[in-house]
Order: C-alpha cells, then sequence, then structure tokens
C-alpha cells in the first residue's frame, strides 16, 4: 500500500470516528429544559445499554388515555456510580420522573436527575457529579 493509499484510509476512518461523536452530543437541543413535567406511570421497559439508557413507561393523560412515554438517561456507567442497575426498573414498576419533554410535543423526554425519580413510592439515589 503507497503511502497516498495509506494517508486516504487513515483520513476516512477517522472521518467516520469521530461523525457519531458529533450527531451524539446534540440530543438535548431537541428537548424544552424550561417546561420539566413530572409524571406518574407504570413501566413497560427499561433499557440499560450505551450510549444511553432509556426508561419506557405509560401515563395517564387528563381524559384517561394511555400515553406511552420515553425518557433518555445517562449512560449505564454513570448510573452504576449512582447506585443504579439493570434491575432498577422492571414491567409493572409504578413510577415518579420528572422530564424536560420534546419540543416537537412528542412523548418523549431527557430525565430530571436532579428531581427526586421513584419507584413504587421508593425514591431511588440521586444523581452524582458525574458528567456524561
Amino acid at each position: 500500500m503507497t503511502i497516498r493509499n495509506t494517508a486516504i484510509v487513515l483520513i476516512a476512518g477517522l472521518l467516520a470516528a469521530s461523525a457519531s461523536m458529533f450527531a451524539h452530543h446534540g440530543t438535548n437541543i431537541s428537548y424544552d429544559h424550561d417546561k420539566p413535567v413530572t409524571l406518574k406511570g407504570t413501566v413497560t421497559e427499561f433499557v440499560f445499554a450505551n450510549p444511553h439508557a432509556a426508561l419506557y413507561f405509560d401515563v395517564k393523560d387528563q381524559k384517561g388515555a394511555i400515553v406511552h412515554w420515553g425518557g433518555e438517561l445517562n449512560s449505564p456507567t454513570n448510573l452504576r456510580r449512582d447506585g443504579w442497575n439493570k434491575e432498577t426498573f422492571k414491567a409493572g414498576d409504578q413510577l415518579t420522573i420528572t422530564v424536560f419533554p420534546s419540543k416537537a410535543g412528542t412523548p418523549v423526554g431527557v430525565v430530571d436527575r436532579s428531581k427526586p425519580v421513584s419507584v413504587n413510592g421508593k425514591e431511588l439515589p440521586g444523581r452524582s457529579n458525574s458528567v456524561d
């Protein structure tokens, strides 16, 4: 392989690796940090995986209809530091959680871990000073 071909492969690899980094860090722009919403519902699924854990839960709206919500959390590494693990939430658990909702009006949000999160009436450990 020539030096030119090696350089092209190296540059292409670096560009490919950096593209996901730029895409990943723009998610908070999608959420309204000025209008946090506290929700009570029932856990349907907890995905404890990288790059961010996700929590899915059902909430009754003002008319009594079930709305399926999704909440984005920190990385599993940071959640573990705070005492959370893959067993923290199970389907059927009763949940109280505060999210910064989607600016698009869809039932998704990023979880506000500076506020208490409770499962089955028990408050979970709060957020440490870890940065995600």
